[in-house]
C-alpha cells in the first residue's frame, strides 16, 4: 500500500514510518520540511495523491486551551479535506487515550482540543474508512514534562499506563495492515506514574554515569520530587479501560535505549 505520514519526523511518526517500511509499505513521509504544513494547508492533498491511507500524527503541544483548540480543528480539516479528494482512502488518527472527564476540565485545553479532533474526523470521514489510534503516554514524554534544577527533577504525579512510542507505533502499523476500523486504545504493561518512571530513568542514567566514570565511582542520582496535580490526571483519568497491551516494561525500554 502507499501511505502518507502527516508528522513523519514527530516522535511517534518518526517511528511509524519505518515500522511501514519494514512491512514493505510505500511511504510518503509529509512535514514541514518538505512543504506540508497541515495548519496552514499548504501541501496537503499533494501529499495525499495516490494514497491508500492517510495517518495524521501531527502535534502541537501546549497548554494554552485556544491555541491548542485552533491548531487541531485546522490541522485535522485540512487532513480530512485532503481525505475527501481520495475516495475510498483510509483514514488513521494518533490520539490520546483519556476518560471524558479530563476533556471536561478547564485546565486541560489540550485534551479538550484532541477530543475536538476525533470529532472533526467523525464528522467528515465515513466512519467505514475512520481508525482513532488512541495510544496513552508514551515514556519518552517523562523527560519532556520535567523541570529540572541542578541535581533536582520536579515531575507531574500524572498516575498513567504508559509504553514506549515505538510499540504504540507498531501497534499501529499492524492495525493499518489489518484494515482495521473504529476505535482502538493501546498501553503499557502496568500502572504507574511520571515520578516513578523518572525514579527509574535517573536510576538508569546514574548506574550508566558510575560505570564509566574515571576510577569507578559512583555519581549520586537526581533526586525526584513530584509535583501534585489537580484533577482526573492524578487519578485514573489518563488509564485506558480495556486496551489492548504492549508487553514492553520501562525496563526493557531503558535496555534499548
Amino acid at each position: 500500500m502507499q501511505i502518507t505520514v502527516y508528522g513523519a519526523t514527530g516522535t511517534f511518526g518518526s517511528r511509524l514510518v519505518a515500522h511501514l517500511r519494514e512491512r514493505g509499505h510505500s511511504v510518503i513521509a509529509a512535514h514541514r520540511g518538505i512543504g506540508v504544513d497541515t495548519y496552514a494547508g499548504e501541501g496537503v492533498t499533494e501529499a495525499a495523491e495516490g494514497s491508500d491511507v492517510l495517518v495524521d500524527c501531527v502535534n502541537f503541544m501546549t497548554n494554552n486551551r485556544h491555541k491548542a483548540l485552533d491548531f487541531f480543528s485546522r490541522s485535522s480539516r485540512s487532513i480530512a479535506l485532503a481525505a475527501a479528494e481520495n475516495p475510498g482512502a483510509a483514514m488513521v488518527c494518533l490520539s490520546i487515550a483519556f476518560r471524558p472527564e479530563v476533556a471536561k476540565s478547564k485546565l486541560l485545553g489540550y485534551y479538550q482540543a484532541k477530543e475536538l479532533q476525533e470529532r472533526v474526523y467523525r464528522r467528515l470521514i465515513p466512519a467505514d474508512q475512520l481508525l482513532l489510534f488512541r495510544s496513552a503516554q508514551w515514556f519518552e514524554l517523562v523527560d519532556t514534562m520535567t523541570f529540572n534544577a541542578g541535581p533536582v527533577a520536579f515531575v507531574p504525579k500524572m498516575r498513567v499506563q504508559a509504553l514506549a512510542a515505538d510499540e504504540a507505533a507498531r501497534m499501529m502499523a499492524e492495525a493499518i495492515d489489518a484494515g482495521e476500523r473504529g476505535t482502538i486504545e493501546v498501553a503499557g504493561p502496568e500502572i504507574s506514574d511520571f515520578p516513578t518512571i523518572a525514579g527509574q530513568i535517573a536510576a538508569r542514567s546514574s548506574n550508566a554515569d558510575s560505570a564509566v566514570s574515571d576510577g569507578g565511582r559512583s555519581e549520586r542520582g537526581q533526586k525526584i520530587v513530584p509535583i501534585p496535580i489537580p484533577g482526573p490526571m492524578s487519578a485514573d483519568g489518563l488509564i485506558p479501560e480495556s486496551p489492548r497491551l504492549s508487553a514492553v516494561t520501562v525496563d526493557d525500554w531503558l535496555r534499548t535505549r
